[in-house]
């Protein structure tokens, strides 16, 4: 009798000691992979940035020297026209795949005060930073680009000015990056799922090959008791 209850009670044990290192190791293994694939979203996101960076800075730059200040504090109205077009042909997305939203606008400047020339893309004209934000953080002596930033977009403020240095206008060039989030937030999910049911199945597997042989042998005494 004492040795059948011994017995019992080194199975329990044992089932107990295995039941304990199953649940740590699919702690581990989901804490480990979850780590890896989130490191390299993280770093991939750090590189699409920078590769958006150096895109919108471009553009910013070429949009910079298109933009004539006198043709605009002349006729805002026909400038906007003719600026509209010449835009969305120079800035057309021609990318079948994208992570971004990407938006622009015009805006004329003139005694403090700002009013929407044109406007194109996902944001309506007051999403923009520069409508939003202190002139002061965008205008200043020289006219050069200011770069507005936060953990979900990225704007570049470029303002415009006429021959004499003052300034008439002010471009913004806005970058969403929701998308991109979005997709890293899907990415790390379908990878946790992933893991956890092929851990999960592994530990099922496990469970039915040491159940497997215990009904074999309860069958078998079974079948000679009879």
């Amino acid at each position: 009798m004492e040795n059948r209850v011994s017995g019992q009670t080194e199975v329990l044990n044992r089932v107990i000691r295995t039941v304990i290192l199953i649940i740590v190791s699919l702690l581990l293994s989901i804490l480990s992979v979850s780590f890896a694939v989130h490191h390299m979203r993280l770093k991939f996101e750090d590189e699409f940035r920078s590769i958006s960076d150096n895109k919108i800075t471009n553009i910013c730059d070429i949009v910079s020297r298109t933009l004539d200040g006198d043709e605009i504090a002349e006729n805002a109205q026909n400038a906007a026209v003719k600026y509209n077009d010449v835009l969305a042909l120079m800035l057309a997305d021609t990318a079948s795949k994208t992570y971004t939203t990407e938006s622009y606008a015009l805006f004329l400047y003139s005694d403090g005060h700002l009013s929407v020339l044109l406007n194109h893309g996902a944001e309506e004209p007051e999403a923009f930073e520069v409508a939003r934000c202190d002139i002061s953080t965008w205008l200043n002596a020289a006219n050069e680009p200011t770069t507005v930033g936060s953990e979900g977009s990225e704007s570049i403020i470029v303002p415009v000015s006429d021959s004499t240095g003052r300034c008439v206008a002010v471009f913004e060039y806005k970058c969403n990056f929701t998308n991109l989030t979005d997709t890293g937030d899907s990415l790390e999910g379908k990878v946790l799922t992933a893991v956890m049911i092929t851990v999960a199945a592994g530990v099922l597997v496990y469970i039915i090959q040491m159940m497997i042989p215990r009904i074999i042998y309860k069958s078998g005494k079974k079948g000679q008791s009879l």
